[in-house]
């Protein structure tokens, strides 16, 4: 469905960071250590996606795992396996050649439903258009901005960009076959926590230019340099305390980004509607109120990565 030439139900959106090392604690509140860290990940032709979850409190605790194709089925659990605290593999059964290294950093302190999540890219497939190139999987498409996968193209253009929200690349000239590899090179959607929702945003580009005007010229010359663009919402409310946290860790370098939903049209207001995709670092954050008014969280941020991918209403 296209979109209207009046846009109704715009001005929301969402507001999500990348949780820790992937980790989604058993609930909001109440989770145990999160410290598994993950290693080396192998798969032939096969990009993966695979769960952990802690399935017993024990000496040692215990943990189950699964994995599957990004947009395939969960395999089957692999059930109460010993934590030993050195490296551990991971190995399909359905598919050996799919491994993943885990190693935990304690035998025990974890809670059960402690989960961590990792996507995986191995030669996953590309669909071609001229010079750009995006991740067949439309699953997949949400690039890990930390840890950034590698792009190829077998007839040897070279990567200018990737599209970190769309899982979009731009080449140098038209691909010819492009494939893209990374352990940890997407974000699967239980990787994201949600810290809240707003209401009132405004999304504004802007591209740096440079005054090269010469005496004697009727009218003035410019340089195009750099790109960018920045969000302001104006109206924040809180899901939980993590938000806070986001922006401490935004300030020390920790996690440095949040990925912003921006709603212009969404007439079933059911989150499917015209929206952009947009990783930004917090850099401002204040509240404000008048008399018999409601608090106004005003909150900034700047874009980083690429610019906004936009999705049309379903």
């Amino acid at each position: 469905m296209a979109s209207p030439t009046n846009p109704t139900h715009g001005l929301y959106g969402n507001i999500y960071w990348l949780r820790e090392n992937n980790f989604r604690g058993a609930n909001a509140t109440n989770y145990g250590l999160n410290d598994l860290t993950w290693g080396a990940a192998s798969g032939e032709d096969d990009s993966s996606i695979f769960e952990v979850t802690i399935d017993a409190e024990a000496e040692p605790d215990t943990f189950k795992w699964r994995v599957k194709t990004p947009g395939g089925e969960w395999s089957a659990y692999t059930e109460t396996v010993a934590i030993t605290g050195s490296s551990q593999d991971l190995v399909s059964a359905a598919t050996p050649a799919v491994t993943q290294a885990i190693t935990f950093g304690a035998t025990t302190g974890h809670m059960t439903d402690d989960s961590w999540f990792i996507g995986n890219f191995h030669n996953e497939a590309a669909t071609n258009d001229g010079a750009d190139a995006q991740v067949t999987d439309a699953t997949a498409r949400l690039i890990n901005l930390n840890n950034p996968p590698t792009w190829s193209d077998t007839g040897s253009e070279d990567l200018l960009r990737v599209n970190y929200s769309n899982g979009t690349a731009t080449f140098s000239d038209n691909v010819t076959v492009v494939t893209v590899d990374g352990g940890n090179g997407f974000i699967y959607e239980d990787g994201l926590q949600k810290l809240g929702h707003f209401k009132g945003w405004n999304y504004n580009v802007n591209i740096d230019l440079a005054d090269s005007t010469a005496n004697g010229d009727t009218w003035k010359k410019y340089i195009v340099g750099q790109s960018g663009f920045t969000v302001s919402i104006e109206r924040m409310f809180i899901g939980n305390h993590t938000l806070w946290d986001a922006f401490r860790d935004a300030a020390d370098g920790t996690t440095k980004r949040v990925l912003l939903q921006l709603f212009s049209y969404d007439p079933d207001q059911d989150q499917t509607g015209d929206h952009w995709d947009v990783w930004c670092t917090i850099n401002s954050y204040g509240i404000s109120t008048a008399t018999n008014d409601v608090v106004k969280s005003n909150t900034s941020f700047t874009g980083e990565g690429a610019a906004p991918a936009f999705t049309a209403n379903a």
